[in-house]
């Protein structure tokens, strides 16, 4: 007996595959234009994200109904139909397959090329931010000619493709409605449930035909809710001497030095010493150590991506502490961070954080933060300098920071601000700070012992 219907599988990835092109097209020219919008820049990233994650479901759901339409033959064309008719259906369908198979591709090739424009964009492909896809060709290790070019080529061929796929899809939608309306045959039937009335019942075919439109249907409603409910920009106040997207101050600066303050802390070089006449006198004993309570203690890092706020933490670090206020020239702190460490529950700052661009943590697994001089400003505020090792580099760094010693335990907390230029992080995708803050803030809360 002859099918006049595809099978339920056929019919499940037609649509899947057909509801995912339709919602692909439109939102993929919105995000293009809304990336460089400062007001929906957030959501444009995230549609990014969605869009290149739809892309390879698309991708693989084509391969997969290549291969079932070839292992089980649709059903035949109505024998009414003209020869030219049917040569154009199935030139047509074979045009959608290639279509559907290159078009994703092509997308994959461009954003593997991770360049935008005139300039690297090294962000990852998260599949739905569950894991990370891998680049194609090893893209991002070839030259930057090479990437500029094939990124400029793959766009323009993604671009081209997306038309002539809206173009084929509506003869496609037209065709369709002829035959059903005007040639009044089962072509279209056969890919509708419900239509073809002639078709025998079976449950088994019933079930997987609900069970797939319901995936569908979930599916497709994520999708939705995903895109409509972007990251909010944050209300922020931009500091006078920050880029239009930049980080506003985490702490006011020290005030000018008076007569009745201590005297300003020198600034130094990077692994310089203060002037031994500023230096306070070492003591004879040495400062005690300070064991860290892990769970009272955090390591934080502030910021805005697309004028969204974001707040992280590095989960593992250690401290080694040697502190006496009465002996501050003895005191010092050494602090080690595993920056693979870093989280803030955002799979696309997790994984890039972790890239080369970033903290590089293939090549720098740890950076750390050493103190050259410490001193008291006034009661239980004390100003520490100190240099920053992150990827190779020594920042000098001042930490201003509050102590409280109650007994053996001790509470500090402090905060300072990292140029990211100077930590050379996020400077091939985001020297301008468009995306990204400028200036990254630094919140230390420490919670420790006196050692036995």
């Amino acid at each position: 007996m002859t099918r006049t219907t595809y099978s339920a599988v056929a019919i499940v990835l037609h649509w899947a595959i057909a509801i995912a092109i339709v919602g692909m097209i439109p939102l993929g020219f919105w995000m293009h234009n809304a990336i460089d919008a400062r007001e929906t820049q957030a959501q444009a990233i995230a549609a990014y994200q969605l869009h290149k994650s739809i892309g390879l479901t698309i991708l693989l759901l084509s391969v997969v109904r290549l291969g079932w339409r070839i292992v089980n033959p649709p059903p035949p064309l109505p024998a009414a139909m003209a020869a030219w008719e049917k040569f154009a259906a199935h030139a047509v369908h074979w045009i959608f397959y290639a279509l559907i198979i290159a078009l994703p591709l092509s997308g994959w090739i461009y954003v593997s090329a991770q360049w935008r424009g005139d300039a690297p964009l090294n962000v990852p492909t998260l599949w739905f931010g569950l894991f990370n896809v891998p680049h194609l060709f090893a893209l991002p290790h070839a030259a930057l000619e090479t990437r500029a070019a094939v990124a400029d080529a793959a766009m323009e061929a993604h671009e081209v493709m997306a038309k002539g796929a809206l173009a084929l899809l509506v003869l496609h939608v037209a065709a369709a409605f002829k035959h059903h309306i005007y040639d009044r045959d089962h072509v279209l039937a056969a890919m509708v449930p419900g239509l073809d009335r002639t078709a025998a019942p079976d449950a088994r075919r019933r079930l997987a035909l609900i069970a797939g439109f319901a995936a569908i249907f979930i599916a497709t409603i994520s999708a939705i809710w995903a895109f409509a409910s972007p990251p909010h920009a944050a209300p922020i106040e931009i500091a006078a001497d920050e880029a239009p997207y930049d980080l506003p101050h985490t702490y006011e600066p020290p005030a000018p030095a008076t007569p009745t303050e201590p005297a300003p802390l020198p600034r130094v070089g990077v692994l310089g010493n203060p002037p031994a006449a500023q230096a306070p006198a070492a003591q004879d004993s040495a400062p005690p150590a300070w064991i860290v309570d892990e769970a009272a203690s955090e390591i934080a890092f502030t910021g805005t991506h697309a004028a969204v706020a974001f707040r992280g933490t590095f989960t593992s670090w250690r401290a080694d502490i040697r502190f006496d206020p009465d002996n501050l020239a003895g005191s010092r702190a050494v602090v080690t961070i595993d920056t693979a460490s870093a989280r803030d529950g955002v799979s696309l700052h997790e994984q890039s954080l972790a890239g080369r661009e970033w903290f590089d943590v293939a090549n720098h697994p740890t950076a750390t933060y050493r103190t050259t001089f410490i001193r008291r400003r006034e009661g239980n505020e004390y100003q520490a300098l100190g240099v920053l090792t992150i990827k190779g580099r020594d920042i000098e760094l001042d930490l201003p920071f509050t102590l409280t010693i109650e007994g053996d335990r001790a509470t500090m907390t402090g905060q300072a601000r990292i140029s990211r230029e100077a930590a050379d992080l996020g400077q091939d995708s985001d020297a301008d700070a468009h995306y990204v803050s400028r200036r990254i803030g630094v919140e230390v809360r420490v919670v420790a012992n006196r050692a036995p």
